[in-house]
């Protein structure tokens, strides 16, 4: 260890990807059979969507299909959450958004600039409903509820008791009583959320590139929700990812949706 702590380390990866030789979850779907995706998200924070009419955007020459929440389903579960509360959480939404930006519709075109523009040609008519992002105010007793079936905005309660608290207070030369407001904050890596799914109908059997770093830390849960055994979703991480920062642990939702619509 003394020949390698505190010295310079030559780097051995740059002459590869200086010169081209990368392959990141970009390069693996620039096939003649890909289709590429757009999603359409929701502009409200909290609102029950009324309808979707996408006959436009199947319309347009060029669109493979458009998939949405209706259409999911049927054809997966929940994902597990974690907590106490049977929170229903879908990789679109159905029948409620719960926060901007929420998954409503994907669509499959044959390049990613049709399906942008189809995305556009979507039209969601929603009922918009109160919203509050304070979270002293979610658990008022005449705060709007996020998850009917739940009843209530907390999802998990726990409490954690080590050693006699009321004790170290009592004999403590001073107490220090503060309270602490974070904000929103979020990484960003270079490369952007990256999935390219297949499904085979001949082995019921999902195969994904996907760059997330870790994905068998969550496969089970993601094979949960598409209904198959653990050894029918098959994820295959690129040989280049470009940062995670752990913010890549976000990407299951999406590698559920696509594959679950490579499948419809």
């Amino acid at each position: 260890m003394t020949k390698v702590i505190g010295k310079s380390a030559t780097r051995v990866e740059d002459k590869r990807l200086l010169t081209g030789q990368g392959t990141y979850i970009d390069d693996l779907g620039n096939t003649t059979n890909t289709g590429y995706a757009a999603i359409l998200r929701s502009p409200h924070p909290h609102a029950y969507i009324i309808s979707i009419d996408a006959t436009e955007a199947v319309e347009m020459q060029g669109v493979k299909g458009v998939v949405t929440g209706q259409d999911i389903k049927d054809h997966v579960k929940p994902f597990s959450v974690g907590v106490t509360a049977p929170v229903k959480y879908f990789p679109l939404a159905i029948e409620k958004v719960r926060y901007v930006g929420e998954p409503v519709a994907i669509v499959v075109a044959k390049d990613r600039y049709t399906a942008e523009d189809a995305m556009e040609k979507i039209k969601v008519s929603y009922k918009q409903l109160p919203a509050i992002v304070d979270i002293e105010k979610t658990v008022q007793e005449d705060a709007p509820i996020l998850h009917e079936n739940v009843g209530s905005n907390i999802a998990n309660h726990r409490q954690f008791h080590y050693g006699n608290v009321d004790k170290a207070f009592k004999e403590a030369d001073h107490i220090v009583k503060h309270k602490y407001k974070f904000p929103k904050y979020t990484a960003t890596p270079v490369e952007t959320y990256g999935v390219v799914a297949n499904y085979d109908s001949a082995h019921n059997q999902y195969n994904v590139h996907a760059n997330f770093h870790g994905p068998f830390i969550i496969q089970a849960i993601m094979a949960q929700s598409l209904q198959v055994p653990s050894n029918k979703l098959r994820l295959i991480i690129p040989k280049d990812i470009g940062g995670s920062y752990g913010i890549k642990a976000g990407l299951f939702p999406y590698i559920v949706l696509c594959s679950i619509t490579s499948k419809l």
